[in-house]
């Protein structure tokens, strides 16, 4: 492995794992990326999700086939009421496609990378007689999928930060009632751009970062990617699965905030699976779209709508795509990103950033991208509760929204709307959009009445983003000499 900024040459899977950031501050990515052959995708078609995950991982680690088969087996018999389809694909009407990745145990298609995650820290932890600490920050998806991962766990410490009043409150609930001594929650005055920026902060002391271990489980990991591929392939292969089918092109449509899950389509078109557009549907906060439009990788206003997790500014695995994209040229991207950081670092002075002509074209070559409003979400959610009976989640009704409104008329392939959480987690929203009270599943109304737990962390200051970093070093230390 190596950096996207040309540093880190040569690292091992098991240092990026365990890793945050590289040490330039870029993003760790393959030295290589392999192909994909025509055999491969044959016999995988016959292979079950978890069976196709544990291939694709295989590829990217240095774990045994067999370990990460009974990761992946262990995984998902959590998902979908330990059903045998835990990622089930169906068809609506004559064209739609759902992929639904949100029946893991948060809800969300997070828990597809994070459940296998822990069972992997795990291994390798005890391999190296080694403990972590793992500091993440959510939007909304990633912070419960995350917690619920790893508590309990005598290897792993997690610190975790969520914007107050900027999640549901299911999804503040998923967090604040774990009580497990590994789990440190802080609600914060901050967005999920400037919690972002914060942790970024922090991971770059490189002394602090390796003395403790530090670990990042938000997609900056590139496991998230790599295991968030692996739902790209199995379902291609669920709609052209025979040897004289394997070819034809699919496209992916997929709600986008920070650009893991797009990301994770992207790397498998770049192995050789045959996908031809990816649809990235934003929310107001369009970073993603600006860029792949116009090229304007400038850092907006983060705003609030009904698509909490995707109430992102800072796209950090546009960083990933963009350097496939420039033809691995790390010159470029460091160049491109130093400017971007500026804006991330909130400097008063920093540029915007206007990506060249010849960069946005070939964005275009594989991206669509659009951006859809909380009227249309709502419209979205509705008409589909109509006409199928189906419930979307608000972030999901996007990606659908961009694919039967704004695409439908240029795209000729099949596309496979990606489903990213569970409506139950929106419960208001959703009572908006369909006009009435949505039954909430048994496990969610349990969180209501159990305890909270959390820590805050105020603006208390001008100097809010030293205090929070202190706040948090302070804890992990603690934390390290109570647990270890």
């Amino acid at each position: 492995y190596k950096s996207t900024r040309g540093g880190d040459l040569g690292k091992s899977f098991e240092d990026v794992m365990i890793s945050t950031y590289a040490s330039d501050g870029g993003l760790y990515i393959p030295m290589t990326l392999p192909l994909l052959t025509f055999n491969q995708l044959c016999l995988w078609s016959k292979y079950s999700f978890p069976q196709v995950c544990a291939e694709i991982l295989h590829i990217f680690t240095d774990t045994d086939l067999e370990i990460l088969n009974e990761m992946t087996e262990k995984a998902f018999k959590l998902f979908n009421n330990n059903s045998n389809d835990p990622i089930p694909i169906r068809k609506y009407g004559n064209d739609i496609i759902l992929l639904d990745a949100s029946l893991g145990p948060t809800m969300a298609f997070k828990d597809i990378g994070l459940q296998v995650f822990n069972q992997l820290l795990e291994y390798i932890l005890k391999k190296q007689n080694k403990r972590a600490n793992i500091v993440v920050e959510t939007s909304g998806d990633t912070g419960p999928a995350a917690v619920t991962a790893v508590k309990g766990s005598s290897f792993v410490n997690i610190f975790c930060l969520y914007p107050y009043k900027r999640v549901s409150p299911m999804q503040e609930l998923q967090m604040t009632t774990i009580q497990d001594d590994n789990v440190s929650i802080y609600r914060t005055e901050g967005t999920s751009d400037e919690q972002a920026s914060v942790l970024k902060e922090l991971f770059s002391n490189n002394e602090f970062s390796s003395k403790y271990n530090l670990c990042s489980i938000n997609s900056i990991n590139w496991f998230r990617v790599a295991s968030q591929c692996s739902y790209y392939v199995w379902s291609y292969l669920q709609v052209y699965g025979t040897p004289l089918s394997i070819g034809k092109l699919v496209n992916f449509s997929v709600p986008s905030g920070a650009l893991g899950n797009a990301a994770g389509g992207f790397i498998a078109k770049r192995m050789g699976l045959p996908i031809g557009k990816i649809i990235c549907a934003t929310n107001a906060n369009d970073i993603v779209h600006r860029t792949i439009s116009q090229g304007d990788l400038s850092m907006g206003t983060n705003l609030q709508t009904l698509s909490p997790a995707m109430d992102i500014q800072y796209a950090y695995n546009l960083e990933r795509v963009l350097y496939y994209i420039c033809n691995e040229n790390s010159s470029i991207i460091k160049d491109i990103m130093t400017n971007v950081e500026k804006q991330f670092k909130y400097e008063s002075n920093a540029p915007k950033v206007q990506l060249d002509s010849i960069i946005v074209n070939r964005l275009q070559e594989t991206f669509l991208s659009c951006s859809v409003s909380d009227d249309s979400t709502l419209k979205m959610i509705n008409e589909f509760y109509i006409n199928y009976q189906v419930v979307l989640c608000p972030h999901s009704a996007i990606g659908v929204y961009a694919s039967q409104y704004v695409f439908k008329h240029i795209l000729t392939d099949p596309t496979i709307n990606v489903l990213t959480a569970h409506p139950a987690k929106f419960e208001q929203i959703i009572n908006q959009a369909i006009g009435k009270q949505y039954e909430l599943p048994n496990q969610v109304k349990e969180l209501y009445t159990k305890p909270q737990r959390f820590n805050w962390l105020h603006k208390s200051s001008e100097n809010w983003r030293d205090e929070w970093i202190d706040i948090v070093k302070k804890d992990i230390i603690n934390k390290s000499i109570v647990n270890y």
